[in-house]
């Protein structure tokens, strides 16, 4: 809240406590008052009725100031009295004029930066309806009226903003606690203005009952069109970047003969596995939304580095050489610097950051006997050791040039052989809870794959024989 709103509300609490003290200490000197001139009453009441009864002469001079000394006391007394009680009164009523001079000074300043500050200001008494707003409060919601008094605040919008302010209200009514609204969008004559948002408090009476509501508002029109424009912006962006990277990554699938929808499942089956994993209490706070969207994304680029290998190697039909399969290896190492060199003119981290560890380490096994750095366990990136495990699982269950693809209960068990040695036991254990969803996504993006490379086949090939 803008400093001058607090110290507007700040004012207001200083009156009330004004009111509360005034009432409190005029209270007491009242009743002070009271007693004294009652005592002093009864005193010549009673002075009086003993002179009509008496045979002697009585005269207030003299008896007020007569040789007996017994006689002087009880007056001096009740002179005293009067003196005490009127200087009482007195300084109460000095007091008072005071309090009530600051008070009405306070309301100055009060009203003064109520009808100044640009927020609008307004209160509502216990039925909604509006008691007190300055003229920014009326500029947004009156749109030309000049009074609004006794209107109730739901009579500006539609149906269903209303009942929805309605409920807030109550529930400040009933807790006590400010609310504040985001978005009161504000009709005139059923036709749309503008959106404002309100804060919602209670306003207390002297005895502290509450006696309605107040709040400040705020016109946010143009700053949710902002918002807004900058959302579709953004969106816009994503996509584009989201077609950038498929289209990428199609290139590099396509030099591998691969025609189908690969990719398409391979980032699904990234996208179950992170979002199982991050239910796991050691992956809580690592796996947020934030990084499963990425690893959704990013996964697809695994092999962008197979652009760099050349054809004769990269399409060879029959076995590889040694040398060979050391050269097509190299695409992990061709993939993660492409993307490090793009990743590194970006500034803080972002999707492509994942898609280098990717591109470099999902060929790493959790037993330190994968390549290109033999890293092994935790030392390999977690989005790595998730794609791993997605990719082999998509190799085994499409069908190749070279074999038949296998059933899904095939590919589980070869996966759940391999926990511990090539794929990381939590990725594995997350794969075996979500095997239903594997198997639909299996059936439901699945063709007549014909592709698949000699390194494909060599690597099926390891798999099986451990």
């Amino acid at each position: 809240m803008a400093p001058h709103l607090s110290r507007v509300f700040q004012l207001g609490k200083n009156q009330r406590d004004m009111h509360n003290f005034l009432r409190n200490r005029v209270s007491v000197a009242d009743s002070m008052v009271l007693i004294g001139m009652g005592l002093a009453a009864s005193y010549w009441v009673l002075e009086s009725l003993l002179n009509i009864f008496t045979t002697h002469e009585v005269s207030f001079i003299k008896q007020l100031l007569g040789p007996d000394i017994n006689e002087i006391w009880p007056r001096l007394i009740v002179f005293c009295l009067f003196l005490i009680f009127g200087s009482h009164v007195q300084f109460t009523i000095n007091n008072r004029k005071k309090a009530e001079e600051a008070l009405k000074i306070s309301e100055e300043k009060y009203r003064t930066i109520l009808e100044s500050i640009e927020e609008g200001y307004y209160e509502l008494d216990l039925d909604g309806r509006l008691v007190f707003y300055n003229d920014a409060a009326l500029k947004m919601l009156g749109d030309g009226q000049s009074d609004l008094m006794g209107m109730k605040l739901g009579e500006c919008t539609d149906e269903d903003t209303a009942i929805d302010t309605g409920r807030i209200f109550k529930h400040v009514l009933e807790t006590g606690e400010t609310e504040h609204i985001s978005e009161f969008e504000v009709y005139s004559n059923h036709a749309y203005r503008r959106i404002l948002a309100l804060s919602v408090s209670l306003r207390w009476d002297r005895n502290n009952r509450a006696l309605g509501f107040r709040g400040v508002i705020r016109d946010v029109t143009e700053q949710l069109k902002a918002e807004r424009k900058q959302q579709r912006l953004a969106a816009q962006l994503h996509e584009a970047r989201a077609a950038t990277i498929l289209g990428l990554a199609k290139l590099a699938e396509y030099r591998d003969k691969g025609t189908g929808t690969h990719l398409e499942r391979i980032r699904e089956y990234s996208r179950l596995i992170a979002e199982q994993m991050s239910q796991m209490k050691k992956y809580q706070d690592y796996i947020t939304k934030e990084y499963t969207t990425d690893i959704y994304h990013s996964s697809i680029l695994h092999d962008i580095g197979k652009v760099g290998i050349p054809d004769s190697i990269l399409l060879k039909p029959g076995q590889l050489t040694r040398e060979e399969f050391e050269i097509i290896k190299t695409h992990t190492v061709l993939g993660g610097k492409a993307l490090d060199s793009i990743d590194s003119s970006i500034d803080g981290k972002s999707f492509l950051t994942l898609g280098r560890e990717i591109a470099y380490h999902h060929h790493e096994k959790w037993d330190g006997s994968g390549y290109p750095q033999g890293l092994s366990g935790e030392s390999i990136p977690l989005s790595a050791r998730i794609v791993a495990l997605a990719d082999v699982y998509d190799a085994l269950t499409t069908k190749r040039f070279y074999k038949e693809a296998y059933q899904h209960q095939e590919a589980r068990d070869m996966i759940h052989g391999l926990r511990g040695s090539h794929f990381d036991p939590d990725v594995v254990d997350a794969f075996i809870n979500l095997e239903r969803h594997f198997r639909q996504i299996c059936m439901d993006l699945q063709d007549e794959e014909v592709g698949g490379s000699e390194e494909t086949a060599h690597l099926e090939n390891i798999a099986l024989k451990n």
